[in-house]
Formats: C-alpha cells, structure tokens, sequence
C-alpha cells in the first residue's frame, strides 16, 4: 500500500535505518493503543502507567538520534517543513472532519483555531485533533537543542559534560513549572521537560557505538526485554507530557521512561525490519495525525452492534480498524498531499551537500 517517496529519500545524506523506522512504528503503535483500548488500560494498570510513562519519551529520544546542525538555516528549514506544516495541515483537517461531523449529525460546531492553541498551550479544552500537540512540541525542542548546542560549543573540554546538565536543567524547569501551576505558551513546559530525552538520544549515538557495533543478539535482546520489565514495574502515577502535568514524583516521571526507551530501542536494534511496523514508523507522522479523527466513532459502532461484556473484543477492534483507516489515509496522502505531510519540502532547504563542502 505505502510508496517510498523518492524526492524525500534523494535528499537524505544516509540511508534510513530500518530499525529506528521500526521504533517509530512501534511508538506509534503505542500511541494509538493507549488512546483506543481504555477498557484494557483500565484492566492493566501496570501497561497503563507504562505507556502514559514512556511512549512520548521514546519518540523524543528517537527525534535525537540523528540530530545536527551544519547549518542554523537549513536545520529549522527542515523542521518547518517536518513539523510545522503537518502540524497546521492536521489541525485544519480535524477542523474539516469535525464540520462534517456536526452536519451528520446536525450538531453546533466550534471552529477551533490553531493560533489560539498554539500561543495559549490550552491543550485542556475541546480539540479534534489533540495528538498533534507533540508536531510543535518537538519543533520547540530542537529551538532548545539548537540554544544547548551554541551554549555547549563554549566549554570544548566539557562539550558531552555541559549538554547534559544543561538538558537536566531544562527538564527540571519543566518540572518546576507544572508543580508551580504555570503553562507556558508554545508548549514550551512540555517541551523543557521532555528536552532530557532529545539530548539523550543526540548523545548516545553520536558520541557513543551503543547502537552502531554488532553485539551478541541472544544478551541484546535479553538485557532489552529486562529494561522493559523494569519500566513495567517502576512506572507509576497519572503522568501526561500533553498538558505537562505529572502526578508523581521525579523518579518514576523519568527513571522508567529512559528503561522503557533503551529497552525498545535495544529491541528494535536486534530484531531490525518487522513486517507493516517498519513501514508505519517511516510514516508515523500521518498516523499521528490522523488516527484520533475517528477511533471514538468506532468505539460508539462496536459498543451498539457488540455485547457490552466484550470489552478486550471492543478495545482490539477499535484499535486494528484505526490502525486499517490510518494505512488507507496515509497512501491517500502520499499520493495527493506529500508537501503537506512531511515528505515533500515546501519552505527551500538548499543544497546541503554544498553547504558541507565549504
């Protein structure tokens, strides 16, 4: 179904990873069964605090994986063109979606504007399209990545040393501001509070050969399963990067996000490609945007036409057929709108290759 976009892979300076392609997939996938099954969330503390601890982190920290800046220019060029774009698209189409609703079903409909969303960070009132917060969110930590990076630059001896305090500090600003009842606008307490795992995922893979050398597969693989049961065990209280709201202490908000985070990535290192996973991490971003568009209507569908004993059956339907709609959207997309989903560049980015050749 999904079609590679060439334009997009021709401007790539490495080849994509098959493997970080199936953490995102995974990611997403996280995502999405955390907002479709509340039924088995509910049955399933433990899972339940694990996802609300670590699916945000993970994406963060794969955001940080191949970050750089050769060029202040071309680095927000391409995050406009990645973040920013896709970001208003999805809220003008929840916009789209939710008119058409109230014509259905011949209710009030109330325009939601992204400007106000976006400059207020009131992301705890009505919205269609909610998900999508996460688009300006990262957008606004690579601004702190790109201030880290200038900051670090003046300690040569201490570059590693004075990224990771400054990312602590960052998060502990975070932090400060949801005990303290403030939000910021622009997502920026989300954002503070999340910069830890960009800066992670920066660090571990260009300054260390965590993820690049070839280890033993059967301890890979077993230490990442361990990671994993460690998140599952530690994570603990309501924890929501969305509106930067954490009830619970320090330790659980980020000790098992980074297990949960290592385990997966370790995970997916080992295992590499995973049929329809892989591919749904190269577009996540489409699934991101699109998936809480409709899962409530499908819940509302199975809950009429299914016994209400059958909850698990409900959950699992709701979530395999967002997932289905979700595929369909994303190959509409690619062959209709690839500008505006982050697979086609509208703002220049120039040409990179000549730029690092200077």
């Amino acid at each position: 179904m999904f079609k590679i976009v060439k334009e997009m892979d021709s401007q790539s300076a490495k080849p994509r990873l098959k493997w970080v392609d199936t953490a995102k997939g995974i990611c997403i996938l996280l995502v999405i069964l955390y907002h479709t099954t509340e039924h088995i969330m509910d049955l399933s503390p433990a899972l339940r605090d694990m996802l609300r601890a670590t699916r945000m982190p993970l994406y963060y920290t794969i955001a940080g994986l191949f970050v750089s800046i050769k060029s202040p220019q071309i680095f927000l060029n391409k995050k406009i063109n990645r973040l920013i774009i896709p970001f208003c698209f999805f809220i003008l189409l929840g916009n789209t979606v939710g008119y058409v609703k109230s014509l259905i079903e011949n209710t009030d409909f109330t325009y939601f504007s992204p400007l106000y969303y976006v400059i207020t960070g009131d992301v705890a009132g009505q919205f269609i399209n909610s998900p999508v917060w996460f688009l300006f969110s990262l957008f606004d930590v690579y601004l702190i990545f790109m201030l880290i990076e200038k900051i670090s630059s003046c300690f040569c001896k201490y570059q590693i040393t004075s990224k990771i305090v400054l990312s602590l500090l960052a998060g502990f600003c975070g932090i400060r501001c949801n005990r303290m009842g403030i939000d910021l606008p622009f997502f920026l307490d989300s954002s503070l509070t999340a910069t830890p795992f960009l800066i992670f995922g920066h660090i571990i893979m260009s300054r260390t050969d965590f993820f690049k050398k070839d280890y033993n597969r059967l301890i890979y693989l077993s230490l990442s399963l361990v990671m994993i049961g460690i998140a599952l065990i530690t994570a603990s209280g309501d924890i929501d990067y969305r509106i930067n709201n954490f009830k619970t202490s320090l330790f659980h908000i980020y000790f098992p996000a980074f297990m949960g985070v290592i385990g997966i990535l370790m995970f997916t290192k080992v295992i590499g490609t995973i049929p329809i996973i892989t591919k749904i991490g190269r577009y996540s971003i489409v699934f991101l945007g699109t998936h809480y568009l409709f899962f409530k209507d499908l819940r509302l569908f199975f809950e009429t036409h299914i016994s209400q004993q059958q909850v698990i059956l409900i959950d699992l339907l709701t979530f395999s057929c967002s997932v289905i709609i979700s595929m369909v959207l994303c190959w509409i997309f690619l062959k209709t709108v690839p500008y505006l989903i982050a697979q086609k560049d509208i703002v220049y980015i120039g040409n990179i290759e000549k730029f690092k050749q200077r």
